[in-house]
């Protein structure tokens, strides 16, 4: 088997161009497919033209400041970018690797250059760049529909947690329609048939002492319910109260005056009452309201002590996932939550055989918490105590 190879027929017909320059730029040869790059014939070529002749006016610049002394002072060069100028005046991108040829004492005596056209690379690029360049724009699309998606979302979300605060604040007012239909049939139609009957007792008896103490009983329900009228009539302001103010309110001087208010109760009670609202020492909320809810939870608890120790009564607040709390603990009574937490809250009801009780207070409390958006919840264990904590500003 012949292993010999025609170097000349390899040189001439390599996919390559190549051609050999003397120092001065002029070609001195080139293989077959130089000259089909360029379009020019041998005779043409080889001994006319230069490196430079190939080149625009820029490049040639770019050639003799940057190309040739990088060479010069290398002895090589590789994968530099030229537009070659054909002889019918197009340019075709190409890539020149360089190399001097020198003699035993260094003298330069030409340079061989191999030429590759990187047309269809050049294409590729382009068409890798317009890829890359709508990809950049379906990404930035895709973006901006991403952030139009999460705005909508956002909003979505906020219109549900205003749907849920719609919806809490409507069963809030049906289970206060309840308690005031409650009323309607029972507590205020109570009295009212007292009256009646006592009315008819009054017109047929004829002792002057009996109508005196009929009369009296009939002051009593008169009394009773002026005051049921009037806690209702207090209700339904509070509810009906769509301006509300809020005031910038500082706990301690709001606690200092429930203090003095209930002096009285305090010094014959014997009870130990201490605060700390550290945690959060001021709030925006409507004064009266913070006033009464302080009022109501702390005389409830001088109320409902037990007589078994002496009570102790403590209020904080608290603040959890940016929501301002302000709870109330005392060591009384208890309440059995188990048999009377679904009403706890509801008008006239009591828990307790205090003759103080009338079962308004808590209900007042919720009302006026509800009514800024606010919420109560208690713990309690019978003859162990209990702790109220009331959400004032909730997080929303």
């Amino acid at each position: 088997m012949n292993f010999n190879t025609d170097y000349k027929e390899l040189y001439n017909n390599f996919p390559s161009g190549y051609f050999c320059s003397l120092p001065n730029g002029t070609i001195v040869d080139s293989n077959k497919k130089f000259l089909n790059l360029t379009g020019y014939t041998r005779e043409e070529l080889i001994g006319e033209k230069k490196f430079t002749d190939f080149l625009s006016l820029g490049e040639k610049i770019y050639f003799e400041n940057i190309y040739s002394v990088a060479l010069k002072l290398s002895g090589t060069i590789e994968e530099i970018n030229f537009n070659f100028i054909k002889k019918d005046g197009t340019k075709f991108p190409v890539l020149i690797n360089s190399v001097e040829i020198k003699d035993k004492e260094g003298l330069h005596l030409f340079t061989q250059s191999s030429v590759f056209n990187i047309s269809q690379r050049k294409k590729y690029e382009q068409e890798l760049l317009t890829a890359k360049k709508k990809a950049n724009d379906l990404s930035n699309e895709l973006i901006d529909v991403n952030k139009e998606l999460l705005s909508r979302a956002e909003l979505i979300l906020k219109q549900k947690l205003q749907l849920e605060e719609v919806n809490q604040h409507l069963e809030n007012k049906n289970r206060q329609l309840t308690s005031f239909a409650h009323i309607a049939s029972h507590d205020l139609r109570a009295p009212v048939g007292n009256l009646l009957l006592l009315k008819n007792f009054y017109k047929e008896s004829t002792d002057l002492e009996d109508k005196a103490m009929l009369f009296s009983k009939v002051e009593t329900v008169i009394d009773n319910l002026n005051g049921t009228l009037n806690e209702l009539i207090e209700t339904v302001k509070i509810q009906g109260n769509k301006d509300i103010t809020h005031d910038p309110i500082i706990f301690d001087f709001v606690f200092d005056k429930t203090l003095v208010i209930l002096e009285t109760q305090i010094l014959d009670s014997k009870a130990v009452v201490t605060s700390n609202f550290s945690e959060a020492p001021n709030i925006e909320y409507p004064k009266l309201y913070m006033e009464s809810i302080m009022l109501n939870l702390l005389s409830n608890s001088i109320r409902y002590r037990s007589p078994n120790r002496i009570a102790e009564i403590h209020f904080c607040t608290a603040v959890n996932n940016n929501e301002i709390m302000l709870i109330a603990k005392d060591n009384g009574l208890g309440i059995d939550l188990q048999k009377h937490g679904p009403k706890l809250f509801g008008l006239n009801n009591t828990f307790h055989r205090h003759p103080d009780s009338k079962g308004v207070g808590l209900f007042m409390t919720k009302t006026q918490i509800e009514a800024v958006g606010g919420s109560i919840t208690v713990e309690s264990e019978v003859d162990k105590g209990s702790t109220f904590k009331i959400i004032l500003k909730k997080n929303i």
